[in-house]
């Protein structure tokens, strides 16, 4: 029997478990690996797509599938398939036009297929041209008949302050979370990473573990709700901090090393 026998851990990736470089610490990445090396299992809870995801899973002991796109995906990495996956309801991908008209200057960006096409471009669109991404510049009209995973509005924190603002009062759409000040996303209704959590539970059978999580922005809420024990950050959101009982050190201080200590000291 190991230390972390019936322990699922699960954290949130930018912002989290990497540093403000983007980089897995030493520290966590050993904590990981002694956290599954007895018994424990651990995944990811992004809302990154599976290229992205791909730069840094092999980096770590990832024991299941990775909850994606903040919840619409829950992919095995290993063995190479879809477990659960939900799509951007058709009557709201005209959201996107109405963010176009009111503002000129945000980036947004659609995701479908693995796929991301620029639908309005701004200096943070560009950031995929070194990533060796799929990435769409110009897009025709077929766009509006693929299956969209989300919507990605990007900009500076004032300018998505005014989006967010405009989008939940003018269209009552409360499906639009803020990954982070630069982020705001359009996901499938009622679609969180809490909600694919359970999900993963289900398909792995794993309903009488023990579940402790961890995130850093307000898409990390139902995470932290469906957990036994949801850990936000030091350097994490006000407002997540305000609905979270326990908080971990910042992640450029090795928030999963403090956590896999604490789990060891409920023992």
């Amino acid at each position: 029997m190991g230390h972390f026998d019936g322990y699922l851990l699960v954290s949130d990736m930018d912002g989290t478990l990497l540093n403000s470089k983007g980089k897995l610490s030493e520290e966590n990445k050993k904590a990981i690996e002694y956290f599954v090396d007895n018994g424990g299992h651990f995944t990811l809870a992004t809302g990154r797509m599976m290229p992205s995801i791909k730069r840094h899973i092999h980096k770590m002991k990832v024991t299941l599938p990775v909850i994606m796109y903040n919840g619409t995906k829950v992919y095995d990495f290993n063995e190479e398939k879809i477990i659960w996956e939900k799509f951007l309801e058709e009557e709201r991908k005209n959201i996107v036009k109405a963010v176009k008209e009111f503002d000129k200057n945000v980036g947004i960006e659609i995701y479908s297929d693995e796929t991301v096409y620029i639908y309005q471009q701004c200096s943070r669109t560009e950031r995929f041209s070194k990533l060796g991404y799929d990435v769409i510049y110009d897009i025709d009209d077929s766009i509006w008949s693929k299956k969209w995973t989300k919507a990605l509005i990007i900009g500076e924190k004032e300018e998505l302050d005014s989006v967010e603002s405009y989008l939940k009062n003018c269209y009552r759409d409360n499906d639009i979370v803020r990954s982070a000040d630069v982020y705001l996303e359009i996901i499938p209704k009622e679609i969180s990473k809490g909600q694919a959590l359970n999900k993963l539970i289900e398909h792995k059978g794993m309903s009488e573990f023990t579940v402790v999580t961890v995130g850093d922005n307000m898409n990390d809420v139902e995470l932290l709700e469906e957990a036994d024990y949801g850990f936000c950050i030091g350097n994490g959101s006000e407002e997540l901090k305000n609905k979270s009982k326990y908080i971990a050190p910042s992640n450029d201080d090795n928030p999963i090393e403090f956590i896999v200590r604490w789990i060891e000291n409920l023992k």
